[in-house]
């Protein structure tokens, strides 16, 4: 009796999954292509309070050599909001599964948060007026039973918000769920 027959063969458990959007057995839903330019706007608005009282002070007290300062002092703001809103797209992940919605996001605080669809309660799809110029929407996902009992996804797709809410609803969908 060869010993290749008696002896089951062994075990071997897969290596984990990297999480990414190749690897997910699900839909993944990016980020819109325009939400940069949306955010670029959004944080030159947020830039321009710290610029503006160091202008008028500068321009109050006739010290004119304190503008390139505050110039330099907005374009370091801007420039960090840019670097972290690049790595923000990349680190952005939202895949919808069989078993519910994974999203996956954050530059210095980093999260990842699942909601299964049977605490899922409703949805809403939300558009400001610029977002809406842009085609960008948000998705709103409330829960029960959780601590986290709202789940923000902003910067998709109209398209992509609504096909996600109708998905994550079973509202009809490409595969029926």
């Amino acid at each position: 009796m060869a010993m290749d027959e008696t002896l089951p063969a062994p075990a071997t458990t897969p290596a984990p999954v990297p999480l990414d959007a190749g690897a997910m057995a699900g839909d993944v839903f990016p980020l819109h292509p325009r939400v940069r330019s949306l955010w670029r706007w959004q944080h030159a608005l947020i830039a321009l309070p710290f610029s503006l009282p160091p202008t008028f002070i500068a321009i109050a007290s006739d010290t004119w050599l304190l503008l390139p300062a505050v110039a330099l002092g907005a374009l370091l703001l801007v420039r960090l909001l840019d670097a972290w809103r690049e790595r923000y797209v990349k680190s952005f992940r939202c895949v919808l599964l069989p078993d519910g919605l994974l999203v996956r996001r954050g530059v210095w605080w980093r999260s990842e948060t699942f909601v299964p669809r049977a605490r899922i309660q409703h949805t809403d799809v939300d558009e400001g007026p610029v977002a809406r110029h842009f085609g960008i929407a948000t998705l709103k996902v409330f829960t029960a039973g959780s601590r986290v009992s709202e789940l923000e996804v902003e910067g998709l797709a109209r398209d992509d918000a609504v096909a996600l809410r109708d998905r994550v609803l079973g509202r009809g969908g490409k595969d029926g769920v």
